[in-house]
């Protein structure tokens, strides 16, 4: 035993050595910025100098520095901020020309005179990594120079650019990536997922031409003259700015004499400023809550929304305010919001300046520069970093935002109320929901389908929805809940203390945990572990009541934790719609009774404040009398809506149709589906219809289950449908008679969940089991030889399994569908496969699908089982046909590029062995032109008067011709140019073919399917 301890002792000792030597105290480094600068406006170019200091505050010698030269996201479409557009399905900077690109040049980095060793990192042409001439010790200081010009990309990218001459200059100069305890943290330019930069000082200088109006981080030094030109033009704005004209935003000539601007600011990371020769100017003063220091609020801003902008002031100075007073005051002498380009998102932050793009409304202008404005703290003051913990900057500060307009406006809705829009609210059941709600959603629509990811997750990892729906929304809705159950008092003593000690340095998670678990003496691993590390849901039932036999003043509660994390939560007593008690409750568990005080209450209800992220309201509530106690009021509803939990919601929406053989029809759909959605939802939609007089229309329903493991979501459920197919005239009369097909598909789909969340890969597996009955006319004659007509029924079914791989990429998605049909006389094994490439330039696409086609059995199938070159099989009844089986009129081509997708029409038979074919399709430069080719080979065997089969046959044919696209993909014309001789039989209006890709209405399947 001795030598056992002593071994162990030997291997567990050098890793105590590393892990002491590894784990370092908190440092930060400093780098102080001199920079001088000139805006060429003709060229849109800077040309600048560079001088930083450098000071190693580490333990570590250090022998290369990182440089992030972010201008250079801007130089070609596969850059970081390129892919990561693409990721998140935006194409407009991979087909941006050259000229609308950008980038940084003519760097030369020196110290003390020499030349400095510099290489661009071997992934990132916007990061570069400069070698020191000297190994820079800790407590050392190195100085480093560099001249450097920007060539200013078009401002429709992102956030550094220029529209005309209108500027937004961002993240423009080369700058140190951070070094702390963790290492270097050198990373590529993205707009989703932002900065981490080392504290210091910057002076920069500006020179650029006088009648340029400038906001800018930090203080203007040597601008008195400057001050007082936009002091007076500020007085003029404020008499004139109703006057002004929102169609004028020309630029009035450049002045000839140019002006330098020096800006000097401390304690700051970063340094943005905004130049436009159109600014109108406000300014305004604010008195911060504790210091009582006063800030000095600028406000600049074009004529486009100036009407909004009048009251602009007063949303910096509370914002200013709000924020100093919850969080601690705001430590610099101005803060300036401009109005400006932006591409990413309504409004971007840096110290002391923030950019905001168009607003649509006040509260819309007003919310956008208080959040923005917000960022000095969460961002600028408090420098988490928001690559690796972006919940840190963007969700506590939305909590804030959140917590400013419930001060403010504590009547504020989910969406605007106003005396022209109110009625309207009501009418979609939306007029009660408080503002609150707009961050709840947008957290449960991905939540309730196992679609969401944790708050704490690096930036770059989210999916477009995940990042607006958990790292904003979800983290300030949690935060909330914090605050409610700890109380106000208590949470702003955590907050304060957060800031007081972590200003102006690079806070962690378990820095911020440790200052709230300080304050409160509560363990809170509920909440910093299971809320925002993981994606566990809350869910509370009240079930029952019973009386309390040991206190007359007391009633219980039965209450079940139906989610996944025990955290506190409240219960209240509710009379007359009105709160009259409230209790708060620590983590129960599974379920547990709990004692609440007795009172004349209509019924409890969990969390009647809003205050917990939920993901299912619709048990928390407990009547106290009634036969259903926790069923809610029924509400019948024109169209949909967002589900209300006080509410059992059917929709219903007016339908309209139209065919051929069924002419005009008209119905109601009925449905129960919401945003968000449910794990239940149908649609009943029947249509009577005028011309056949029969009453069709289709049904659906589906269960969902996601267990958020392998699959993402099992769907079981059926659809169902009846419409008319095929007319004939009744014999002895002209009258026409309309045959219904009624079809009913129990199926089960799964889908795989994604290894990826932002991968545009998915794969389907969908089982189905289609049951098709169609009423026949059967001729015959009675004794006299009078024709009549009897009507049956034919049926059949196809037992389907498809295997479906499918790609949403922007530029070259695919989809692989791998099917296999069986049926009474037949198997059938098919691939097809689509593929779209865009080009880059022009703008245009190729379009590209193979059909492969096997009968494994055929005994003598009917026809309408076979494979054609021409498409248009569709047995099943999946596709909605103008004019079904009929032969008259232009209708009857439409073509469903189905099977051999061609074009148009070929009278070669069809393949009751197998079929090959390519489909190949492209646009043109002029976006409303196409040209499409088609090329098939089929295998036909015929059989003899007995049946037997007596040779196989191959057919090839070709066609070729121009597209006319009225709407991409939904509605096309084709126009054949030049077709192989089995396709030339018919004339040239009858060889002429449309697609028309119509869908039913829907509702839940609209709602699951948003690509979020």
């Amino acid at each position: 035993m001795k030598t056992i301890n002593f071994i162990t002792l030997l291997l567990l000792c050098p890793i105590t050595i590393f892990s002491q030597q590894t784990k370092k105290p908190y440092f930060q480094q400093t780098v102080n910025y001199a920079i001088d600068v000139e805006l060429n406006d003709k060229l849109h170019q800077l040309n600048a100098s560079e001088t930083i200091e450098y000071t190693n505050n580490s333990p570590d010698k250090l022998e290369y520095i990182y440089f992030h030269i972010w201008p250079n996201a801007y130089k070609k479409y596969n850059t970081a901020l390129g892919k990561q557009k693409l990721e998140n399905g935006e194409t407009r900077f991979y087909h941006a020309k050259d000229e609308e690109l950008g980038f940084i040049d003519g760097l030369n980095f020196t110290s003390k005179g020499k030349v400095l060793e510099w290489e661009y990192d071997f992934k990132n042409e916007d990061i570069c990594r400069v070698f020191l001439a000297e190994t820079l010790l800790p407590g050392e200081t190195v100085e480093i120079s560099t001249p450097f010009s920007v060539k200013l990309p078009k401002g429709i990218f992102s956030r550094l650019g220029h529209m005309g001459e209108s500027y937004q200059i961002t993240q423009w100069y080369p700058k140190p990536a951070v070094y702390d305890k963790d290492g270097w943290h050198q990373m590529p330019y993205l707009d989703q997922g932002e900065f981490y930069s080392e504290y210091g000082t910057f002076d920069v200088k500006i020179t650029l031409p006088k009648n340029y109006i400038v906001g800018a981080t930090g203080d203007l030094i040597n601008g008195e003259k400057e001050l007082e030109w936009l002091s007076l033009k500020a007085i003029e704005t404020a008499t004139k700015i109703e006057t002004f004209d929102d169609t004028d935003l020309a630029f009035p000539l450049s002045n000839d004499t140019l002006k330098t601007l020096n800006y000097h600011q401390e304690n700051v990371h970063d340094f943005a400023w905004f130049a436009d020769k159109r600014y109108h100017v406000l300014k305004g003063e604010v008195e911060l809550p504790h210091s009582k220091e006063k800030v000095t609020t600028w406000a600049m801003f074009t004529n486009n929304e100036a009407y909004l902008w009048k009251k602009s002031i007063e949303y910096l100075n509370d914002a200013i305010y709000y924020y100093s007073l919850w969080n601690g005051d705001y430590p610099y002498k101005q803060v300036t919001a401009v109005d400006g380009a932006l591409s990413a998102g309504g409004g971007m932050e840096y110290p002391n300046v923030t950019v905001i793009g168009e607003s649509g409304n006040d509260f819309g202008l007003e919310t956008v520069i208080m959040h923005e404005v917000g960022h000095n703290w969460f961002y600028g003051i408090l420098g988490s970093n928001e690559r690796d913990h972006p919940w840190m900057d963007e969700g506590l500060n939305s909590l804030n935002e959140n917590r400013y307009i419930e001060t403010k406006y504590p009547n504020a809705k989910l969406l605007p109320v106003d005396s022209g829009i109110t009625p309207l609210l009501r009418f979609f059941d939306l007029a009660d929901y408080k503002h609150k709600a707009s961050y709840e959603l947008l957290y449960t629509t991905n939540a309730r389908l196992n679609k969401d990811q944790a708050i704490e997750e690096k930036s770059a990892n989210y999916t477009s929805m995940n990042y607006g729906g958990i790292v904003y929304s979800k983290t300030a809705i949690v935060f909330d809940y914090l605050l409610a159950y700890l109380g106000e008092e208590i949470f702003d003593k955590c907050m304060h203390h957060y800031f007081d000690e972590w200003k102006f340095k690079h806070p962690q998670p378990q820095d911020l945990r440790a200052i709230f678990e300080e304050e409160t003496g509560k363990d809170l691993s509920w909440f910093f572990d299971d809320i925002i590390k993981t994606t566990k849901k809350i869910d509370y039932k009240i079930t029952t009541t019973k009386k309390d036999t040991s206190n007359a003043e007391n009633i219980l509660l039965k209450v079940k934790n139906n989610g996944k994390i025990n955290g506190p939560f409240s219960v209240s007593g509710i009379k007359n719609n009105e709160i009259v008690h409230t209790q708060w409750y620590e983590p129960i568990g599974n379920k547990k009774l709990l004692t609440f005080k007795k009172g004349d209450y209509s019924h409890f209800k969990i969390d009647a404040n809003l205050d917990i992220p939920e993901i299912n309201r619709k048990n928390n509530t407990l009547k106290t009398k009634g036969l259903f106690k926790t069923m809610e009021p029924f509400r019948l509803q024109l169209m949909g809506s967002t589900e209300n939990p006080n509410k059992t919601q059917l929709f219903f929406t007016p339908i309209a149709g139209w065919n051929t053989n069924d002419n005009f029809m008209l119905g109601t759909a009925f449905y129960n589906s919401t945003i968000p959605s449910k794990k239940f939802e149908y649609v009943i939609a029947p249509l009577y219809a005028f011309g056949s007089k029969n009453l069709n229309g289709y049904a659906n329903a589906f269960y969902h289950i996601m267990p958020n493991s392998l699959f993402q979501d099992v769907a079981i459920g059926i659809k169902s449908s009846s419409f008319s197919y095929l007319n004939f005239n009744k014999p002895n009369n002209d009258e026409i008679q309309a045959l219904e097909y009624y079809k009913i598909a129990p199926q089960i789909n799964f889908e795989f969940k994604k290894r990826n969340p932002r991968q545009f890969n998915s794969f389907n597996i969908n089982y189905q089991f289609v049951n098709i009955i169609e009423e026949v006319a059967n001729y015959d004659r009675d004794a006299d030889g009078n024709a009549f007509y009897t009507l049956d029924f034919e049926d059949y079914y196809v037992n389907n399994l498809s295997f479906i791989l499918k790609s949403k990429h922007p530029i070259n998605p695919f989809l692989v569908t791998v099917n296999t049909q069986q049926s009474t006389n037949f198997v059938k094994l098919n691939l097809e496969a689509n593929y779209r490439f865009a080009y880059r330039k022009p703008k245009t696409g190729l379009d590209i699908r193979l059909f492969v086609g096997r009968f494994l059995y055929n005994n003598n199938a009917s026809i309408r089982f076979n494979y054609n070159l021409s498409g248009n099989s569709d047995y099943m009844y999946d596709h909605i046909l103008l004019a079904r089986n009929t032969t008259d009129g232009y209708l009857n081509q439409q073509a469903m590029i189905t099977d051999g997708g061609f074009k148009n029409y070929t009278t070669i038979p069809s393949a009751n062995k197998w079929l090959n074919a390519i489909n190949i399709k492209s646009t043109l430069p002029l976006r409303f032109i196409g040209l499409y080719a088609d090329a098939g080979l089929s295998g036909y065997t015929a059989r003899d008067f007995k049946g037997n089969e007596v040779d196989e046959v191959s057919n090839v044919a070709y066609n070729f011709g121009a597209t006319l696209i009225v709407v991409p993909n939904i509605f096309e014309i084709y126009f054949p140019i030049k077709m192989s001789s089995e396709l030339n039989q018919l004339k040239y209006s009858e060889k002429i073919r449309f697609s028309l890709n119509l869908y039913t209405i829907k509702p839940f399947e609209m709602v699951r399917n948003l690509d979020l």
